[in-house]
């Protein structure tokens, strides 16, 4: 009887605000909500789905922010990847090859869950359809950083300063994004290492309650 109340004040809301266009990233972004809490509360993902479908579906629906949010539910909250996978195939034939932000996500999403070598094909098409999007670009350059490989960093970099190289603004821009990104990497990797050192010179220690729940999440 809950999840019928619950399914109900979705669509309610929903109906409050179809076609409005100055609330669309609101209501999507409340769809995805209200499905994450449906899902989590009663374990019913297909009922999660259809509300997201719902929102989907309605006039000038934020089809990027419901995707974002139907993605990060199925592969992070589910593990559904492969599912998650053809949303973004669905969420590309509704946005065209022209949405920098679309494949930021792409790149970003298969670098996590696909490994190096989806990563990298997402990376090519990317800059394929978007090739005057610097944001783009950078994407590509920091993914070989998160990868590991800073000489095919600098070379994705010095193909992106070409291709802009009337553009000034945007040049100093990628590199500078590229700089930042790189730094933090490397603050990450030493932390890292100092946390492997000091838990091998420090005795354990029973965690405390609630520490499985907290890295569950």
């Amino acid at each position: 009887m809950e999840k019928v109340e619950a399914r109900r004040r979705v669509y309610e809301f929903l109906d409050t605000v179809d076609g409005d266009p100055t609330r669309a990233r609101g209501r999507a972004v409340r769809c995805c909500e209200m499905a994450l809490n449906l899902y989590a509360e009663y374990g019913d993902m297909a009922e999660a789905q259809g509300l997201l479908r719902g929102g989907l579906m309605q006039r000038d629906a934020d089809y990027g922010s419901i995707y974002r949010g139907w993605i990060a539910m199925e592969a992070d909250h589910a593990g559904n990847v492969d599912f998650a996978r053809a949303l973004f195939g669905e969420w590309h034939a509704l946005c065209g090859d022209q949405d920098g932000g679309f494949w930021c996500r792409y790149i970003a999403f298969e670098a996590r869950h696909g490994g190096a070598r989806r990563a990298r094909d997402v990376a090519e098409a990317a800059v394929a359809a978007c090739p005057r999007e610097p944001a783009v670009h950078a994407k590509c350059a920091r993914l070989e950083l998160l990868l590991g490989h800073e000489d095919r960093a600098s070379a994705v970099l010095a193909r992106a300063l070409a291709a802009f190289d009337s553009d000034a603004a945007a040049q100093e821009w990628l590199v500078d994004q590229v700089r930042v990104y790189r730094d933090a990497l490397r603050r990450r990797t030493l932390a890292g290492r100092l946390l492997s050192c000091c838990r091998a010179v420090m005795p354990s220690r029973r965690p405390h309650g609630g520490y499985e729940k907290l890295h569950s999440v």
